[in-house]
């Protein structure tokens, strides 16, 4: 379970706080399974990490877990949908949190759900 759960908009997010011990990121087995499975149902999680020898944080979807393990920051800097300083951080976490949601919210595939108009109009 992560460190943070939100509710931004009306959007439902996930949130692991972590901070870079010699430039790596380190991240438990139980965190990297719940962030994957969280991922593959639709959820919408992060890793907010904090590098203090730069005070910079980078924000990193919650499917990129096993790819943060014990990876350097500079070598996933590009993989970040993210980074700055405190400040600019909530702002830069509610955007992200609603992209992802826009994204994972797309129309039922033809033959799900309600057939008509009339009837998405019952719902």
């Amino acid at each position: 379970m992560p460190d943070v759960y939100l509710c931004m908009d009306g959007v439902p997010v996930w949130l692991e706080l972590k901070i870079t011990k010699n430039d790596r990121v380190s991240v438990s087995k139980s965190q990297i399974a719940w962030h994957l499975a969280h991922s593959r149902c639709g959820g919408v999680s992060f890793f907010l990490v904090n590098d203090p020898s730069e005070g910079t944080l980078f924000l990193f979807d919650g499917s990129l877990a096993a790819q943060l393990q014990d990876t350097k920051v500079s070598v996933l800097r590009p993989a970040a949908r993210w980074y700055g300083d405190m400040a600019a951080a909530p702002c830069a976490l509610r955007l992200a949190a609603h992209e992802s949601w826009s994204c994972a919210l797309r129309p039922a595939p033809d033959g799900y759900g309600p057939g008509t108009n009339e009837e998405r109009d019952r719902l």
